[in-house]
């Protein structure tokens, strides 16, 4: 079994990130801020936090994206993000809603991803849990309420 992957994940404005971004052409920024839209719906400046890992250890890092922007978020949380890259443009694997902080990439894999933990409270789920969010082999479930809740033997790093 492969280790534990840390998400690491900076608060940041979507278009201050990106241009931050030296390894990636301003076409590559802009693909990538113009598909985070789309898949939100929206044309509003998002607030964002994101880190990349290789969740499905073909060598080439997934996008983890957690919006913060209030337009898609509300008292259960906020919607995440998981972004395949494919060439210049990208394949959403994952967009889930109600979701918290921490984001982990746990130890275990499923259909060759590694499962990913989220945090699940408020908007009437109490106490707050872990959820594990798992890959059906297209992609990752969008509603984390109904996720299994993580055990202590998933393991993955914050």
């Amino acid at each position: 079994m492969r280790p534990a992957t840390a998400i690491i994940m900076t608060a940041v404005s979507l278009s201050t990130a990106l241009a931050s971004w030296t390894s990636c052409s301003a076409q590559d920024r802009r693909a990538l801020q113009d598909h985070i839209k789309r898949a939100l719906h929206s044309t509003d400046e998002l607030r964002y936090r994101a880190a990349e890992a290789d969740l499905n250890g073909d060598g080439v890092k997934e996008i983890t994206v957690y919006i913060t922007s209030p337009e898609s978020c509300g008292s259960g949380g906020c919607n995440t993000l998981v972004l395949q890259r494919r060439g210049r443009s990208y394949r959403t694997v994952m967009n889930a809603t109600i979701t918290w902080p921490p984001i982990r990439a746990l130890k275990t894999r499923t259909h060759g991803w590694q499962d990913i933990g989220v945090m699940v409270g408020g908007g009437g789920i109490i106490p707050s849990r872990e959820a594990v969010m798992r890959f059906n082999g297209k992609r990752y479930p969008s509603n984390p309420s109904a996720a299994p809740t993580a055990g202590r033997d998933v393991g993955g790093q914050l």
